[in-house]
């Protein structure tokens, strides 16, 4: 019986949820608060926005590791629905040998970057579903990974990668540059905040890479 990678998507799914719930549950309390409260005025627009981008972190990390945890199964023999993945190299016997290969001696690689994931399938595969996928949406991952920069820098640099994944997503700069203030605001197109838009976004990329 194949080994199977059907269910990392859904465990991406589950995790993502897990990070909305903490915008959601910082929502439900503000809109509870009785607005001459001390709670009210603890509980600021600011701090709201500073757990959408926690949030956010969250999710994007949960990305990053199914795309290395569903990239190094592949590489085991692990099935998708249309079953294995051709290799350009043998199949390796455990996940850690996998592992190790991948790094070739690097402490770590990056996954937040799309250009080096589809060079490190090409590496390893042919025609793999990460690389057909994320090709496929480059632009938009890069954007993604714009928005995590810029809650985890401050420098000009990640600003503007910032401001250009707000015109690219949203059609428009943010004031401030400010993610959280971004991922609160909602996209009246699809009628849900952005952090809900996006975090919908891996979840259907999720579910094309492991099908």
């Amino acid at each position: 019986m194949p080994r199977l990678t059907a269910g990392l998507a859904l465990q991406l799914e589950i995790s993502t949820d897990s990070a909305l719930a903490l915008a959601t549950a910082g929502e439900i309390i503000r809109s509870n608060l009785v607005p001459a409260s001390i709670a009210y005025k603890e509980l600021t627009i600011a701090r709201l926005e500073a757990l959408y981008e926690l949030a956010y972190l969250r999710i994007f990390l949960t990305w990053e590791a199914f795309l290395e945890e569903s990239f190094l199964r592949y590489l085991c023999g692990f099935h998708n629905s249309a079953g294995p993945v051709a290799l350009k190299v043998g199949r390796f016997s455990t996940i850690d040998d996998a592992r190790v290969a991948v790094l070739a001696g690097s402490r770590f690689v990056s996954w937040y970057n799309p250009v080096s994931v589809v060079r490190r399938a090409q590496r390893f595969c042919i025609n793999s579903p990460h690389e057909l996928v994320v090709v496929s949406v480059q632009t938009q991952l890069e954007w993604y990974a714009a928005i995590r920069g810029r809650i985890a820098h401050a420098s000009t640099y990640a600003r503007g990668e910032f401001d250009q994944a707000t015109l690219g997503l949203a059609g428009r700069r943010i004031r401030g540059s400010r993610p959280g203030s971004f991922l609160r605001t909602i996209d009246h197109g699809a009628g849900k905040r952005w952090l809900h838009v996006l975090a919908d976004g891996f979840k259907g990329l999720a579910g094309q890479i492991t099908p």
